[in-house]
């Protein structure tokens, strides 16, 4: 009957793996996995290959299984010689003690020789039992073979074991881990419909976890509550992991309601549920709700940790209250914290934003080095970034070619920065040859939509548009799939420099792409009718974007109503001005200038003088 159940689990392409049996071992993984065929090759005595083993006594062996089943050995022999003696004994050790011995591989993290001690398990008929099953089926989940975990789970069966809570909440870890989180929540559901085990906390907390990491908190909650229906109590965890995806998608006061009740249904909130919400109000400046909730921690003898401190000083740094961040760096020290490198590249970042830069090089040339902690590559690209901003491209050159020196690998977000520097400054030479001998030619590095549009965006301004195009194109063939920003680069680029109907032709196309434009798109095209007179077309073009979903914001208001005036449509500015005010936008610099030098010139428009209330005082 549980062999019958167990089908209706697994897709067909689960049941394509149980092929790989071996007969007669089922318990053994496929063939075609490479195991460590060199582990039971323990001797270090190379002039007796055979040396009589030195046993442990029984109560020295239990002793440091128990041990090691928690810590994992320092070394692989050691481990491996363990197995080797505890072969040798007889009787042999209780199957108990080789889970042990399985357990301290895991800990180790070394999972395909912990399959492969398995595999010899079996082979030499030692008995196994539905833990040791469960921990070769967690060694292939964490080595991404959960084809071969389902055909492990295969096995168990066959040898008449019951797989058990662990056995399926292992499996749909390994599913999500994979990144099949349909496979993983199409298991819960079968789990349940037919009654194969009761879920629990840990079943539903995997789930849960699940689809939290893809965002989808509706689901996440309701499973939640479908939990809490069936008598799964949730446990901090539960309740963490629903916070942390709520403030990731800004829905902080939902994640402090879940707050509120986890505390009165007794459940104690840990570091990491404060740290998950602290970040979410930090994301909203609410300060007082942050203090708020570090009193509560204090109250509840919960110390923050290092991360929660770097989350603080990377708030405090990008509202520029420096000081604050130094502040929360001596509070650290001073509670017996230690800083990192995520705790002081947020504090470089912070100066950067400042444009303090050299003050974020004495943090890595100095306070970094004077604590023993290594800058990371993300330090050095902070670092690159500030210079850059600060028209320092060439001291940004000199620290991103030290990196290599200080063993460091530059990633794309650092090539990124440079090109990007290049442009700002107007060295479009050095710009172009940096990204065709330093990015194009290095096979390591790839390409993202950043790159594509900050090339994009750096030969239209410098009016290389036929290079642009040239390279849109290459995009294309190499396979990189443009985003929406991507065309608004190249549509913004084409018409400002002439190429109307090109630019004209890429915005008709985006439906064609699986592509819809945003509001910046939209509001480029309209400037660019009304910078070439089509004042026909930005209306119509303007009246289109409600209909797509697409709302006007207070660049396109101010874009369409400077039309007007270029066009000498003042009542239509008008209507415009009473519309634009309504939604909340106001009239910018550039539309105020405009209307004034309008009422400078010698003709007096009546429909324009009747606009003055609209910018005069």
């Amino acid at each position: 009957m549980m062999m019958k159940k167990t089908n209706k689990l697994m897709s067909s392409s689960f049941l394509v793996s149980l092929s790989h049996f071996i007969t007669g071992i089922t318990c053994c993984p496929p063939a075609s996995f490479q195991f460590h065929s060199h582990f039971l090759l323990f001797s270090t005595n190379k002039s007796n290959p055979n040396p009589k083993p030195h046993f442990p006594t029984h109560a020295n062996l239990q002793q440091l299984l128990l041990e090691k089943s928690k810590t994992g050995f320092d070394k692989l022999d050691d481990a491996l010689a363990v197995f080797d003696k505890m072969l040798h004994r007889k009787p042999l050790p209780s199957v108990f003690q080789f889970a042990q011995l399985l357990a301290a591989l895991v800990k180790m993290k070394r999972y395909s020789v912990a399959v492969s001690v398995f595999k010899d398990m079996c082979v030499k008929g030692i008995h196994v039992d539905i833990v040791t099953f469960n921990t070769a089926i967690n060694c292939f989940c964490h080595l991404n073979r959960v084809d071969y975990a389902f055909s492990l789970l295969a096995g168990t069966i066959k040898r008449g074991f019951h797989p058990d809570v662990v056995t399926y909440n292992t499996l749909i870890r390994g599913l999500i881990s994979q990144d099949d989180p349909a496979e993983a929540q199409l298991l819960f559901t079968n789990l349940i419909r037919f009654k194969v085990i009761q879920p629990d906390v840990v079943t539903y907390n995997t789930i849960i976890n699940g689809l939290c990491k893809r965002a989808h908190a509706c689901t996440a909650v309701t499973l939640f509550r479908y939990m809490e229906k069936k008598g799964c109590k949730p446990n901090t965890v539960t309740y963490s992991t629903l916070i942390d995806c709520l403030c990731k998608l800004r829905l902080v006061d939902q994640a402090l309601g879940l707050l509120h009740e986890m505390t009165k249904k007794g459940i104690t909130p840990d570091v990491i549920t404060y740290s998950s919400l602290i970040q979410g109000l930090c994301d909203f400046n609410r300060w007082q709700d942050v203090n708020q909730l570090l009193s509560e921690m204090n109250t509840r003898n919960i110390s923050p940790d290092v991360h929660t401190f770097s989350i603080l000083i990377d708030a405090y740094g990008k509202e520029g209250m420096i000081n604050d961040a130094e502040d929360v760096i001596e509070f650290m020290i001073q509670s017996g914290q230690h800083p990192d490198v995520v705790t002081y590249n947020a504090l470089m970042d912070g100066y950067c934003l400042r444009g303090e830069v050299d003050k974020a090089l004495a943090v890595l040339e100095t306070t970094m080095k004077r604590r023993g902690i290594v800058p990371d590559t993300l330090s050095y690209t902070i670092l690159i970034n500030g210079y850059c901003k600060k028209r320092k491209v060439d001291r940004a050159v000199d620290l991103f070619q030290q990196l290599p020196r200080e063993g460091l690998t530059p990633t794309i977000e650092t090539y990124n920065t440079i090109l990007q520097g290049y442009f700002l400054m107007g060295r479009h030479v050095e710009a172009r040859k940096f990204f065709k001998e330093k990015m194009m030619l290095n096979k390591a590095l790839t390409l993202n939509n950043y790159t594509c549009s900050i090339l994009l965006n750096g030969l239209c301004q410098n009016h290389f548009v036929v290079e642009a195009l040239s390279f849109f194109d290459t995009m294309l063939s190499a396979g990189l799939i443009p985003n929406i920003c991507i065309y608004g680069t190249l549509i913004d680029g084409l018409s400002k420099n002439g190429h109307l109907e090109k630019a004209r032709s890429l915005f008709d196309n985006l439906p064609l792409k699986g592509l819809r434009p945003n509001v910046k798109t939209y509001t480029m095209m309209i400037q660019a009718y009304c910078h070439d007179g089509l004042f026909d077309e930005a209306k119509e073009l303007f009246v289109s974007m409600e209909a797509n979903d697409c709302f006007p914001n207070d660049v396109t208001y101010n874009v369409l109503i400077r039309g007007c005036f270029h066009n000498k449509k003042y009542k239509e500015a008008g209507v415009l001005i009473h519309e634009m005010r309504a939604h909340g936008f106001s009239s910018d610099a550039s539309t105020a200038s405009m209307f004034l030098d309008g009422l400078e010139s010698k003709e007096q428009d009546p429909a324009l003088l009747a606009l003055q209330k609209e910018f005069l005082p």
